[in-house]
């Protein structure tokens, strides 16, 4: 069958039992001819019957007429699946995963071949599910992933909290109080729905109980030794490609990756460009690990990534792909140094005179050489890939401190763009996990190992050096305000440098155009009724997404969607604030449904305060309305 073959499907609504009694809810689509066929599944909370539908529908349907039973799960406790969900990657929905390939691979239609797919939370399930070692599971395409939360992921960087976690938890705040659509579920959507909402606390309040890689995160981790085929891809503009690179240097079974200058989605729709046919590369590992044809996939070269160029604004659309093993081999490694003396950073962080998307410095974008050391004048163009390090000597003046470097590429005329941001809370500076901070006055030895970045520094230009004490508002303020003092001659940068050998060509087929859901205008909902919950604070900065409303025909339903992040920082960085506000409504003439959340942590050196609304309305009636409060200790975060 070909890449740009149309067949008749099968679209169904199925359900998955479990062996205690829940299900999942799951849409297959399959070609309709009969026969048996491999089967692709992707496994996440985010409601395959609607909000969802039209990001996914375009990837399953494209699969699926390609000879493929293709199948979008809810778990357990999301959309039409029955249960409760109380957090992210728990065993139960790993077992559920695990479950779900069995069943499948069962199925009169299936011939017994499974993969598992997915960007994102899809990902991380699939990874972990592949480290039960299901015997059904062929192959895996994987985007987004980390193996390991507390190391990377939405929740720390360098040991440091992201204020955005208080954004991803607002988020599954409101996800967790959705109601099951009756046309999926059916009888008993509105019992499923209350217990869904008595059951919706924040999962920041467990996160921020365990800021040590105590048994809580090492129970979610997932094993990188595996040796079921993987295909794994992320961007430059996305958290992820650290740890992608890092799963990939590990897995022992067949393995390539793609890096891009992507953000957090899809390589052929991506906003980054350059977008290429990821809907082929992926059909080609598929076709090569469950139809055992020969399609090439494995004679790609262990590594694709792509070197950037970047304008003044960090855009990563020039440059050039390059092919390379992985771990890199035959390239170098470049040491810089920054004078002598002691540098001393004071905790005194500023707050920025606006908010944006990249809640976690992910982009590349333009930044101040002020204060910044600065290298030597390149003489010629090198390509920086993968992880550079910064090594150093200090002392703080209280137990603990915050170090965050950041790189820079200076232009001749002394713009400058950061590449790449490093952190490091000192409480983890043995990089144990456990907090051990030093004694205050005490000089340690501390590594910060940036994220990974694939960068063409061109002559004339150079590279700068920008530190400080603080990460606001990316990171959230140290609890202990402490000074620190850098031994200026003990700064060392090393930074990875490829071959100058030329790369294999690299090339991609261009994006092919797949269908999706059919989406219009809203028919009965009018967004200026539609009123977010106020955060209740002063003071502070906002980003605020477009919101959008639209109809889905597949449902019949109309859509609202808004939301909005406020940060604030109070007595000289002392006290620091972040909000998360959601709204959603589904309307048509026989359902009507409203869904307001609020979500605001506030922190003083001693203690995070979390405050909770959930609102729930259903015919304009008010059927749920919670709010609640709890303190968390502050202890190395």
């Amino acid at each position: 069958m070909s890449a740009g073959s149309t067949v008749d499907l099968l679209d169904e609504w199925v359900r998955i039992p479990l062996a205690d009694g829940r299900f999942l809810a799951a849409r297959l689509l399959r070609p309709a001819g009969g026969g048996k066929v491999p089967a692709i599944l992707d496994i996440a909370p985010y409601r395959a019957f609607d909000l969802f539908r039209p990001l996914g529908d375009r990837l399953l349907r494209w699969w699926a007429q390609q000879g493929y039973g293709v199948l979008a799960i809810d778990t357990s406790g999301a959309g039409g699946a029955s249960g409760l969900m109380r957090d992210e990657y728990l065993p139960q929905e790993i077992d559920d995963a695990v479950a779900a390939v069995a069943w499948t691979a069962a199925q009169s239609w299936c011939d017994g071949s499974v993969g598992l797919s997915g960007l994102s939370w899809a990902a991380f399930t699939a990874l972990r599910a592949a480290g039960r070692a299901p015997p059904a599971l062929k192959a895996m395409v994987l985007g987004g992933v980390s193996e390991d939360g507390w190391t990377t992921d939405v929740q720390n960087l360098g040991r440091a909290t992201y204020t955005a976690r208080v954004d991803w938890a607002g988020v599954m705040l409101m996800f967790n109080a959705l109601p099951p659509d009756p046309k999926q579920y059916g009888e008993g959507w509105r019992e499923a729905w209350l217990d869904r909402l008595k059951a919706n606390r924040p999962w920041i309040i467990p996160w921020l109980s365990h800021p040590e890689r105590d048994s809580y995160w090492q129970a979610k981790a997932a094993p990188i030794s595996g040796t079921v085929p993987l295909l794994l891809y992320s961007g430059w503009a996305d958290k992820y490609a650290t740890s992608v690179l890092r799963i990939a240097a590990s897995w022992k079974g067949p393995v390539r990756t793609l890096i891009g200058p992507w953000e957090h989605a899809v390589p052929d729709v991506a906003a980054r460009g350059p977008q290429i046919g990821f809907l082929q590369e992926a059909l080609r590992w598929w076709d090569r690990w469950l139809k055992g044809r020969d399609t090439g996939a494995m004679n790609d070269p262990p590594l694709r990534l792509w070197v950037g160029e970047p304008d003044r604004t960090g855009a990563l659309d020039q440059g050039r792909w390059r092919a390379m093993s992985w771990p890199m081999e035959g390239g170098s490694s470049l040491a810089l140094g920054f004078g002598t003396g002691q540098i001393v950073l004071p905790p005194n962080p500023a707050p920025p005179q606006q908010l944006d998307a990249d809640l976690y410095e992910d982009v590349p974008g333009a930044w101040t050489t002020r204060g910044a050391m600065k290298g030597p004048i390149a003489s010629t163009d090198m390509d920086i890939v993968a992880a550079p390090v910064l090594s150093c000597r200090l002392r703080s003046n209280r137990a603990g401190g915050l170090l965050v470097a950041r790189l820079l590429d200076i232009a001749p005329d002394g713009q400058a763009v950061r590449m790449t941001t490093a952190a490091l809370n000192l409480a983890f500076h043995n990089g144990s996990g456990r907090s051990a901070p030093p004694a205050p006055g005490e000089w340690i030895e501390v590594a910060l190992p940036f994220q990974a970045t694939a960068w063409r520094l061109k002559a004339g230009h150079r590279l700068g050096l920008s530190l400080s004490a603080d990460g606001w508002p990316t990171l959230w303020p140290d609890r202990t305000g402490a000074t620190l003092t850098l031994d200026r001659a003990s700064l060392i940068l090393s930074i990875p440098l490829a071959s100058h050998a030329p790369s294999p060509q690299v090339a991609f087929a261009q994006p092919v155009t797949a269908s999706g859901s059919g989406l219009g205008p809203a028919r009965w909902l009018n967004p200026a009724n539609e009123p977010l919950l106020a955060s209740g604070l002063t003071g502070t900065l906002a980003y605020a997404p477009p919101a959008g409303a639209y109809h889905l025909d597949a449902t019949g339903t109309d859509y609202y969607r808004a939301a909005r992040f406020e940060l604030g920082l109070y007595d000289g960085g002392r006290q620091a604030v972040a909000a998360k506000m959601f709204r959603v409504a589904f309307e048509r003439p026989d359902w009507s449904v409203r869904i307001a959340t609020r979500l605001v942590v506030r922190s003083t050196p001693a203690a995070f305060r979390i405050d909770w609304t959930v609102q729930a309305l259903e015919n304009g009636k008010t059927i749920y309305d919670h709010s609640d409060a709890t303190i968390v200790p502050r202890s190395a975060v």
